[in-house]
């Protein structure tokens, strides 16, 4: 009968250090400066300010038509003269409410 072949010291020592290093250096592949998780986190933040660019083009987008709309359109400039600046045509009679008093009406009973 023939023995199994016994390994030496540096042998098994060296395939400990390959085993080592080889699970050190996935663990930087998974969790080190450039590694998975943090690529995954980079295109999550990439995906969250292309949604908040995209959503300012489009608050760009809708004020450049208030803007044009503001310049030409007579209806526009009504709309804003009534609701922010209370203004009112000749002959119009303005009812406006006190928010405070009837707040504290509804608090009384």
């Amino acid at each position: 009968m023939s023995q199994p072949k016994q390994r030496s010291f540096f042998q098994r020592l060296s395939l400990l250090m390959v085993g080592v290093v080889g699970v050190l250096a996935f663990a930087y592949a998974i969790m080190g400066n450039n590694g998975y998780l943090e690529l995954k986190r980079r295109e999550a933040r990439n995906q969250e300010l292309r949604l908040k660019a995209e959503a300012l083009r489009q608050e760009n987008k809708e004020i450049l038509n208030e803007i044009r709309a503001l310049k030409s359109d007579p209806k526009a400039i009504e709309k804003i003269a009534r609701e922010e600046l209370g203004m009112v045509k000749p002959g119009e009679v303005k009812i406006t409410t006190n928010p405070d008093r009837q707040k504290s009406a509804q608090a009384q009973p």
